[in-house]
């Protein structure tokens, strides 16, 4: 290397401006139901389980029907308008749920009431004496005996081993009367 080569630095200029940032490709949205941020590229929120894609549409359900979708196994309840079930593992208290779980031993015998009223509201009760191992609803944890209205992509935890996700609730029901 020559003289020609060096470059002159006057110790006494003042520095160079900073860079400007570069803009960062986008880390994800907004659920539009939850306000969580879902990742690029991924279907449905990680809080609530709503589907994000453009186009998604509610899953209805013959008749009207609430389906409670368990996960693993493509096991389901369907709840009819009008009517009540009953979630736990005794097969005199939830005749209807029993059989499916039976086998959870975390899922206490009398746990949570499902709802299903004719407006198409529908509302989960964690039994008025607690379940044992409690009941959440997209992480919230249920006070027993206190009721919480569900909408379609609710993710449910009967205790901690159980869940299942709702579907068929075609459109915002109005508030039931407490």
């Amino acid at each position: 290397m020559d003289d020609d080569d060096w470059i002159s630095v006057d110790p006494f200029a003042p520095p160079p401006p900073p860079a400007t940032p570069t803009s960062r490709p986008p880390v994800g949205t907004k659920c539009g139901r939850c306000d969580a941020i879902v990742p690029v590229g991924m279907a449905k929120c990680p809080t609530c389980l709503t589907s994000v894609l453009p186009g998604q549409r509610t899953v209805r359900i013959a008749g009207g029907a609430v389906r409670l979708v368990f996960r693993g196994g493509g096991r389901h309840l369907d709840v009819p308008r009008g009517s009540e079930i009953r979630l736990g593992r005794s097969s005199s208290w939830a005749p209807e749920a029993s059989e499916l779980l039976a086998d959870e031993d975390t899922v206490s015998a009398q746990h949570a009431t499902l709802d299903h009223a004719s407006d198409g509201a529908a509302w989960l009760t964690e039994v008025p004496w607690g379940a044992t191992n409690g009941t959440r609803v997209n992480d919230r944890v249920l006070e027993p005996g206190s009721r919480i209205r569900l909408r379609d992509g609710d993710r449910v935890e009967l205790g901690p081993e159980v869940e299942f996700i709702v579907r068929g609730i075609a459109e915002e029901p109005r508030e039931a009367a407490s």
